[in-house]
């Protein structure tokens, strides 16, 4: 009985942690090459190429093939690649929030694949005037958000966690259909 009381001591501040948009993380905006990019490499076990695409592509089908004005997937089996643009919206905190596009590229290979979440678009209206402005990433959030350049975003952290939340929870649910599929 002590043994499961110190490990729930243990996992609870992690079980706190990971239910998204909450919090703050150190590095909440990676870079690749000028622009924000967000990565992840997965290793499955006893599963080709061929067999992580499928799993994948019916993921993708099922979450974002079924409105073609929010979201958009193509596939290249043969190379195992498979691309996703979609467009979501984003809570901020409780009472704002923003509009995401972004594109997401997924490497299918024997035993592994790779994610990169990239082109990261914000549309705000913070007045809710139906007057959107698109910002790229690279000005709202590089630098964790120190090196905004949009003034009419008054705190760039809040766009930067939100988005980082955002991401990993698509990474998990990626990595959740593939353990479903085993």
């Amino acid at each position: 009985m002590k043994q499961i009381l110190i490990f729930i001591l243990i996992t609870f501040p992690l079980l706190v942690t990971a239910q998204g948009h909450k919090g703050d993380v150190k590095e909440c905006a990676p870079m690749k090459e000028g622009k924000i990019c967000y990565r992840d490499t997965v290793h499955v076990k006893d599963l080709d190429q061929k067999q992580i695409f499928n799993i994948i592509n019916e993921w993708a089908k099922k979450n974002y093939g079924k409105d073609i004005f929010l979201s958009n997937v193509s596939t290249k089996k043969s190379k195992g690649l498979i691309n996703i643009s979609s467009k979501i919206e984003l809570l901020l905190n409780e009472t704002d929030k923003t509009t995401v596009k972004y594109k997401m590229r997924i490497f299918c290979h024997d035993n592994s694949y790779s994610v990169e979440v990239s082109n990261i678009v914000y549309l705000y209206d913070p007045k809710e005037e139906k007057k959107y402005k698109t910002y790229p990433a690279e000005s709202v959030i590089a630098n964790n958000g120190e090196s905004n350049t949009i003034a009419i975003i008054k705190d760039p952290k809040l766009f930067c966690n939100a988005t980082f939340f955002f991401v990993e929870n698509l990474f998990a649910d990626i990595l959740e259909a593939i353990n479903e599929a085993e």
